[in-house]
């Protein structure tokens, strides 16, 4: 990631925007992922396919215990467990069978699921929910002496989706590792058979120990008439690592930088100034735009808005507006343009609470985000699937126009954009 910070930093200097800059913040710890291994040896033995959950710490070489399944959809259901797990690996039932939307204008955006695919039936508990059950449980782990948690994969075909353990950068409180969707069912299997399971896992990694400047890589084109007025075109440079990043959210990466160029190429000169930011640190919970926002508080007032592109590589649809009626009128006529070459339909309420526009929305800006085809998003990211290869060229090409209208026409506008109600005004 540090490497990217760099790398954009020296793009955006060589299309000639101004203020290229890399802005600082700091982190507690950084982690470095190490091997893991895993295996079943009674009842039978078998090989498992698992990897190491983000900020999670190292097994103290290779520990082997009796397997225990965990089933909580809130951390009080955890209450029945205490006093259990001693010297156990646990395992964290919990792997629904998920599907997509028919369309992804119709997804519930709302439910705290993921955005672009949601439980069947909704048979699973809230995305927000198990991530407090996971934290619980963890802590329980480490508490009662347990030796590791295991948590199931929520995709199919053997990939894994990667997480962190630890939102704050700090070592979780006990090791945890993501295990593919078939182990899990079979070690299901094994306990409702009614027999002992013994495993042995080795879990390795490690942490910097001392904290760790990261950066949010920043450029802009000047307005020329309102400079201090400013519309952002965002996306996040830091992804999980056990494929590449490519659609979450390389894709989002580029169509900011190749908006950029384009506006560049194109000679503009817009009223407003239009800013490109590239943030880190949204794959542990949105930190690096939280930081932003923190850090540019003073100048909150004067962004006109804010423009994300977080959904993976598919077509551009439309942009979801965060529930700011407001501002419907506004963004039809900023949109209008894209409707006939790109296809664009009207704007969307919808909310979607998983990336770097949320910080924005929160602190009263207005913050939104594209609405995108699936593209398989959901089957591939965080996983081992998520490379280059998945990338779709065209929908890329037509995100960066839709980030490169946006940006023009939103900067050109006679006010700013519309806000939504304080909390407790009037609707």
């Amino acid at each position: 990631m540090d490497q990217a910070s760099h790398w954009t930093e020296e793009q955006f200097k060589a299309l000639g925007l101004a203020n290229v800059h890399r802005e600082a913040w700091t982190i507690a710890n950084s982690w470095a992922r190490g091997p893991a291994r895993g295996r079943v040896t009674w009842p039978v033995v078998h090989e498992l396919t698992l990897a190491t959950a983000g900020w999670s710490p190292a097994t103290d070489g290779t520990v082997k215990g009796q397997l225990i399944a965990i089933e909580a959809t809130k951390p009080e259901d955890l209450e029945k467990y205490k006093g259990k797990l001693a010297g156990k690996i646990v395992v964290l039932k919990g792997a629904s069978e998920l599907e997509p939307p028919e369309s992804p204008l119709l997804t519930p955006w709302g439910q705290g699921a993921l955005p672009l695919m949601h439980a069947k039936a909704h048979e699973a508990a809230s995305f927000r929910a198990l991530g407090q059950v996971r934290t619980s449980l963890t802590k329980m782990v480490a508490e009662e002496k347990g030796l590791a948690v295991l948590i199931p994969s929520q995709k199919m075909f053997g990939l894994l989706n990667m997480s962190a353990q630890s939102r704050d950068y700090h070592p979780a409180a006990a090791p945890a590792a993501f295990l593919v969707r078939e182990n899990y069912l079979e070690l299901l299997r094994l306990l409702d058979s009614g027999s002992a399971v013994e495993m042995e896992l080795n879990l390795e990694g490690s942490f910097s120990g001392k904290p760790v400047e990261v950066y949010n890589t920043v450029a802009e084109i000047t307005g020329a008439e309102k400079p201090d007025e400013v519309v952002i075109l965002g996306a996040h440079l830091d992804s999980w690592d056990l494929g590449t990043g490519a659609t979450d959210n390389g894709t989002g990466s580029m169509a900011v930088l190749e908006a950029a160029r384009a506006l560049m190429k194109a000679g503009v000169k817009p009223k407003r100034t239009i800013r490109f930011v590239l943030f880190a640190g949204e794959e542990q919970g949105l930190n690096g735009s939280k930081a932003y926002v923190q850090a540019h508080k003073d100048e909150l007032g004067k962004i006109s808005g804010v423009l994300v592109h977080d959904s993976g590589t598919g077509k551009v649809l439309t942009i979801g507006l965060m529930g700011n009626y407001n501002a419907r009128e506004t963004m039809d006529r900023v949109l209008y343009p894209l409707a006939e070459p790109l296809g664009i339909v009207e704007p969307s309420l919808r909310s979607e609470g998983g990336s770097d526009h949320v910080p924005f929305d929160q602190a009263g800006v207005p913050g939104f985000w594209c609405i995108q085809e699936p593209a398989d998003y959901e089957k591939m990211h965080h996983s081992q699937a998520d490379v280059l290869d998945h990338v779709r060229w065209d929908d890329l090409t037509e995100g960066a126009q839709v980030l490169a209208v946006f940006g023009y026409n939103v900067a050109q506008l006679s006010d700013l954009l519309p806000r939504k109600p304080a909390k407790g005004e009037a609707q």
